[in-house]
């Protein structure tokens, strides 16, 4: 099986950063979606209290103990919100601290700690923000978005009530680039309305979030990646220490060995809707084109979905039964992570009938129900096959990632039938699949030539090892260029276009968190009987499915059996990188050697 890509890289730099035993584990502190509405003027000091006694019994498991209901908070005034998240701010943040203390670790800087580990064996460390013809001494705080005399500046206090109820794919923001159909991090968020924001990460830069979202204001729900009880409880004493209110952190379950919850989504309720964002970025500022310094572009690129879902008239909350497919897989989603069940009510309270041209896949990194509700890449079969793009006669694959697993043809083929709607061990019609498929990932020269350069690439990962294995397959590959010049890419988008049977043209891209790997979209090998092993998955992953509308599609001159051009994707996504992608011809890939 391919290890995890975000999973070798991690273990020695998780062993070391919590090497301290945990002081105590939280009690769930529930953040009710159905109270949204709530404002109770009396709370804050009986919070601070609830909160208090929720971090203690370190012994309890968090899936085995009582629920109690945050309530919103009434709002401070802006200098006092200020002044509280400053304060909650300094307790929180380790980045600046050359020698962090126990209860300092909440800022989960992967990158952070991946320097700290190469350091030691290899002598050296990798800056965690990258400061490109500048010395280091220069950085400076974090700074908002720097606007271009092109640029269009969104107000994102003015909300009109549902901006994109079918769906809509951006670009994240890079400073100092050009606007094009892109967006920043408060555009997305439009914090001004939001009640309550449930956001999952891999990595998370807790003092820059909280710059974004009030804790005085907002109730929150972290969704946060720890395999073992004793680190998910060192993180809880930690958060309980802070005193941070209005906020609870939750941890899906996993294997404690290998897993990873590597999924990236958030769930913004306000007053009227619920804006459910799938997106392939962390959440840490670079990730979302801001930086540290003024002098500096945008480093890293990202790609993001939302869609806005009005409430239910009357606050009514609909049933499972009723909701798209979508929704379905959405709620399976979000109950396979153990959320609490007034999370999933109150997703239930929005209407969801916009989203029958959609799919969610998912990839469930535990024991669930796979077979009414398929998980890894017969998710992708099963959405595929739903939204009627299968009995395909001919298909083109273009697959960008900052991340490759222990690749082989085998596995490659896996992807290819899924993105047809056909199961693994399936026969497909289409030509030979080394034919049809291309995988974008940044060769070393690209790398070294960016704005960030090779210490900004921490997040881009391919092995040596993996590499140089002889199954790898190398002819696949081509060169990450994205079309904003030495911009590096976190992006996970798979771009399928091709032909039915009826020789009629469709096209779709996946948006999500997974990788190309088998820990991303699961294992499964072929037994000696000729039957299909277990289905093996490591992460959890998550993304969305979006068609290219047939309007889009009708009138194309196409030649017999050719599938459409990349130009097709106009108007469902910008297309962030070079097509056709250039071969290697000879160049490496960027590599991570451990």
């Amino acid at each position: 099986m391919a290890t995890s890509d975000d999973d070798e890289d991690l273990k020695l730099a998780l062993a070391l950063s919590m090497q301290q035993s945990p002081a105590g584990a939280s009690e769930r502190v529930v953040v009710d979606l159905t109270s949204d509405n709530e404002g109770e003027d009396n709370e804050d000091e009986a919070m601070k209290r609830a909160i208090a006694l929720s971090m203690q019994d370190a012994a309890q498991p968090p899936t085995t103990t009582s629920a109690t209901t945050i309530h919103k908070q009434s709002s401070a005034t802006a200098a006092v919100a200020s002044a509280e998240l400053t304060q909650q701010a300094a307790q929180i943040t380790m980045s600046a601290m050359p020698n962090p203390s126990p209860n300092a670790s909440f800022v989960m800087d992967r990158r952070a700690m991946e320097g700290e580990r190469l350091a030691r064996l290899q002598g050296r460390k990798r800056k965690r923000t990258p400061s490109p013809h500048q010395p280091s001494k220069h950085q400076s705080k974090a700074s908002a978005p720097t606007m271009t005399a092109d640029s269009t500046n969104s107000q994102s206090h003015e909300d009109p009530v549902l901006q994109y109820p079918r769906g809509v794919i951006k670009r994240t923001f890079a400073t100092k680039f050009p606007r094009t159909d892109d967006i920043t991090i408060d555009e997305l968020l439009q914090a001004p309305t939001v009640n309550i924001a449930v956001i999952s990460s891999f990595q998370w830069d807790a003092e820059w979030l909280s710059r974004k979202l009030s804790h005085t204001k907002i109730k929150q729900c972290w969704v946060m990646n720890a395999r073992d009880a004793a680190t998910q409880a060192r993180w809880r004493q930690d958060l309980a220490d802070c005193g941070i209110p209005n906020l609870r952190i939750h941890f899906p379950p996993m294997n404690s060995a290998v897993g990873n919850a590597h999924c990236k989504y958030m769930l913004l309720v306000g007053e009227k809707k619920l804006r459910l964002v799938i997106s392939t970025a962390n959440v840490e500022p670079e990730y979302w084109g801001e930086v540290k310094n003024n002098w500096q572009p945008g480093v890293l690129e990202n790609s993001v979905f939302l869609i806005d879902l009005p409430r239910r008239a009357g606050g009514l909350v609909g049933s499972v039964d009723e909701l798209t497919p979508f929704g379905k897989e959405l709620v399976h989603f979000l109950e396979a992570q153990q959320l609490d069940p007034l999370i999933v009510k109150g997703v239930l309270k929005f209407d969801f009938s916009h989203t029958g041209h959609l799919a969610f896949v998912h990839s469930i990194g535990t024991a669930s129900d796979t077979e009414a509700h398929p998980t890894g890449l017969p998710s992708l079969e099963r959405a595929v096959s739903t939204l009627r793009l299968n009995n395909v006669d001919h298909i083109e694959l273009d697959y960008a990632a900052s991340s490759l697993g222990a690749l082989d043809d085998p596995f490659l083929e896996r992807i290819y039938l899924a993105a047809q709607g056909l199961p693994d061990g399936g026969r497909s019609k289409t030509a030979q699949f080394y034919d049809n498929i291309r995988i974008y990932y940044p060769t070393e020269d690209t790398v070294k030539s960016s704005i960030g350069g090779p210490d900004c690439a921490g997040v881009i990962s391919l092995r040596k090892a993996h590499h140089d294995s002889p199954a790898f397959p190398s002819r696949y590959l081509r060169d990450y260029l994205s079309t904003r010049k030495g911009m590096l890419s976190h992006n996970k988008l798979l771009f399928a276009r091709g032909r039915h049977y009826n020789g009629k043209p469709f096209a779709w891209v996946y948006l999500g968190s997974a990788n190309i790997s088998e820990s991303a979209w699961g294992a499964q090998k072929m037994l000696k009987s000729g039957k299909l092993g277990k289905l093996t998955i490591r992460n959890w992953e998550c993304g969305v499915v979006v068609p290219v509308p047939s309007e889009r599609l009708e009138g194309l001159n196409l030649g017999d059996g050719e599938a459409p051009p990349m130009s097709v994707f106009e108007g469902t996504i910008e297309v962030p990188f070079q097509c056709p992608g250039e071969v290697y011809s000879g160049r490496k890939p960027w590599l991570q050697i451990f």
